[in-house]
């Protein structure tokens, strides 16, 4: 039987699928010729844009370096996947700017639907870039770590969430993770992290999430400490 390891994109993964997913629907609902609608929006997309960018800085920084000389040419791919990303969000970016400045509702209404446009590009762009990280740098990383390492590795990425925007992050793992999934992760926590790091990760749980997931978690995460 084949051994199931740590995978170290899932629950990062899972909660920015979903964000991007929800975005999507959000926007496809917005009238953008009404202006506190149009804001929403534009919002929404500045705060996804910027949560997808922390992230791929994060892997770049931090997680590619762990894989070493001998993936030289796997990070320097994905790296570039990453540089394409910043183009479609610089992109964004310009066409948020133009409707801002458009005048005329009709020349609002095109920017709006090239705003749109980019958006499903940019997600449909990466829900297949997260697939293939976690298909290929995956075997990379199961190869020179253990799972008890990249479990510290996510910890150190996932539990430094302070300001505003990352507690939001927080918030969509949380709620798109299965209770098995979270019970872990937060199980990690409280044994590799300060008691403020789990508490910060608690606490929003307890925000968060329905009353019978939170019961499944607290019997997981404190079942031996009674």
């Amino acid at each position: 039987m084949e051994e199931i390891r740590f995978n170290l994109f899932k629950s990062v993964h899972k909660g920015l699928r979903a964000l991007l997913a929800d975005t999507l629907m959000q926007l496809q609902q917005t009238d953008f010729l009404i202006e506190a609608q149009a804001n929403v929006a534009f919002e929404r997309i500045k705060l996804v844009l910027l949560l997808m960018h922390r992230h791929t800085k994060w892997e770049d920084d931090i997680l590619f370096q762990k894989l070493g000389a001998n993936a030289l040419s796997m990070t320097s791919y994905f790296t570039n996947q990453h540089y394409h990303t910043d183009a479609l969000t610089l992109n964004m970016d310009i066409l948020i700017c133009g409707f801002e400045e458009a005048k005329a509702n009709s020349e609002k209404e095109a920017v709006a639907n090239n705003l749109l446009n980019a958006f499903v590009e940019f997600v449909a762009y990466n829900f297949n870039h997260m697939t293939m990280e976690e298909q290929l740098i995956n075997p990379l990383l199961w190869s020179t770590h253990s799972d008890n390492e990249l479990q510290v590795l996510q910890l150190q990425h996932l539990s430094n969430s302070s300001s505003k925007s990352e507690q939001v992050f927080l918030q969509w793992i949380l709620i798109h993770n299965t209770n098995r999934e979270l019970a872990d992760w937060m199980k990690g926590i409280k044994q590799k992290s300060t008691s403020t790091q789990f508490n910060q990760v608690y606490d929003l749980a307890q925000k968060v999430l329905a009353p019978e997931r939170l019961e499944f978690i607290n019997l997981n995460v404190y079942a031996n400490e009674n």
